[in-house]
């Protein structure tokens, strides 16, 4: 069987920034075992597996796998995912229902690609000291935790401070069993973007994620209680960055909007 199978780099203006995520195009879906095992091959954070609808050519179902588990919902992928169809596809909208009936819609307007997501609320966690001791932070913060996506947040006081984290990924498995991923975050003290943040997956096999658009689906109402605002710009300040524009449409949903680019594209080939 072969497979068109594609890397995009999502939430970036060019090549080999952002997140780079796998899309394979199928013809009809694959086993579990089968995607897990190209998400193992292609160890993307990320692959996305898409499957064409014989009504509509603009609808897809939408699956998303880690190098280890599958996840529910990934928001880099699927930009990538709609950067691919509505490229290749010359669409103007996309349309991707994922595994849990979760409907997903990406519109192409210009350079840039807005997406319709989930927006998820969060609440006061108690505290992990192991945690913070992971994380290299002596002073406990106030935590919270999402629990549609299974996502902690963690604010701290400076950019300085978030970009001098360096996790102990051992002990950070260790600090808690119960959780997906955790994003620290902090407000931003420049014009150019509203807050900044990096997060970390190593529950589901990420030690820290390039750039995460699940996480902002819980991030953009965090800071929006805070900021008072619905439109903000957003930075992820991993090695290898990523930016989002993001609106909040109702109390229910968040536009998400970026650029991703195609890097590379081939067949994937299997038995």
């Amino acid at each position: 069987m072969k497979i068109k199978t594609y890397i995009i780099d999502a939430f970036s203006e060019e090549a080999f920034k952002g997140n780079p995520a796998g899309v394979c195009l199928l013809e009809k879906p694959l086993t579990e075992s089968q995607m897990l095992a190209i998400a193992a091959e292609l160890n993307l954070s990320e692959t996305a597996f898409l499957v064409p609808s014989p009504q509509d050519e603009s609808n897809f179902s939408i699956r998303y796998f880690t190098p280890t588990v599958e996840i529910a919902f990934c928001g880099h992928a699927t930009l990538a995912s709609a950067k691919l169809v509505l490229d290749k596809r010359k669409l103007e909208k996309v349309t991707f229902v994922t595994h849990h009936n979760l409907v997903l819609q990406a519109i192409k307007e210009e350079e840039y690609i807005s997406m319709r997501f989930p927006l998820y609320d969060y609440q006061p966690h108690p505290p992990l000291p192991n945690l913070y001791t992971a994380l290299g932070l002596v002073t406990p913060l106030a935590l919270y935790f999402s629990e549609d996506i299974k996502m902690l947040v963690l604010e701290v006081p400076t950019r300085e401070i978030l970009e001098q984290i360096k996790p102990d990924f051992s002990q950070l498995l260790q600090s808690t069993s119960s959780v997906n991923g955790l994003a620290v975050t902090t407000k931003s003290t420049d014009s150019e973007f509203d807050f900044y943040s990096r997060c970390f997956w190593p529950w589901v096999g990420i030690n820290e994620d390039p750039v995460t658009g699940s996480a902002h689906s819980v991030l953009a109402k965090y800071w929006a209680d805070r900021l008072q605002k619905t439109e903000m710009t957003a930075y992820q300040l991993s090695a290898r960055g990523g930016h989002l524009h993001l609106t909040l449409i109702d109390e229910h949903t968040l536009e998400v909007r970026s650029q991703a680019q195609i890097v590379l594209e081939g067949t994937l080939q299997i038995d």
